[in-house]
């Protein structure tokens, strides 16, 4: 035990700093662009976060390092990715409820994923303002919409809770802590309701 101290009083006396949480860069985590989905929920294992329901907050800030902002964006804009320096953010609106700021923080890491080479030092923003509400977003929207659905509601665990009794969009959007609106888009998208 003695041992221990005097290691340690000796390394503050040296003067030594200790090693900083995060780096001065920012590294992004290796994700295969063609399977994203389980290249993450790899890094979730690995980092000890919550699977069921997915901690996206966890996600982005220890895995990917990016600095979740929450204010006041109006009522037009859910949710927008910046990049400032070196550094990424998610902003989402802090007036919207709980669950649909979970589909905006995962639908910003997927513009993220697949967009970030869009972003330059000269327009580092972009704003979101149309999720499933119009069948005719861009193709950019699309594919966040789609990611953010697959990370947040696995295929394996959405019917595993069908499976269980949990066969209603109000049911699955507790188990899932998302909104109504998202959980029809995933069974949408999954073939399971023939609209959303």
């Amino acid at each position: 035990m003695a041992t221990d101290l005097s290691n340690l009083q000796n390394f503050l006396s040296n003067n030594k700093t200790p090693k900083k949480e995060y780096p001065d860069t920012i590294t992004i985590p290796l994700i295969d662009k063609n399977n994203p989905i389980d290249s993450i929920l790899n890094k979730v294992d690995e980092f000890r976060l919550n699977k069921n329901p997915l901690d996206i907050i966890g996600v982005i800030e220890k895995i990917f390092r990016i600095k979740l902002v929450e204010q006041d964006l109006g009522k037009s804009a859910s949710g927008f990715l910046e990049k400032i320096g070196d550094q990424w953010f998610i902003y989402v609106n802090k007036y919207e409820n709980e669950s649909r700021k979970r589909f905006t923080i995962a639908h910003e890491l997927g513009h993220f994923i697949y967009h970030s080479d869009e972003y330059s030092t000269n327009d580092t923003s972009k704003r979101d303002q149309v999720f499933f509400r119009d069948e005719n977003t861009n193709p950019m929207e699309q594919q966040a919409n789609d990611f953010a659905s697959k990370l947040l509601m696995p295929e394996g665990i959405f019917y595993k809770y069908i499976q269980a009794g949990d066969n209603t969009i109000s049911k699955l959007a507790d188990k899932f802590q998302l909104s109504t609106a998202a959980v029809k888009y995933r069974a949408y998208k999954l073939g399971l309701i023939s609209e959303y």
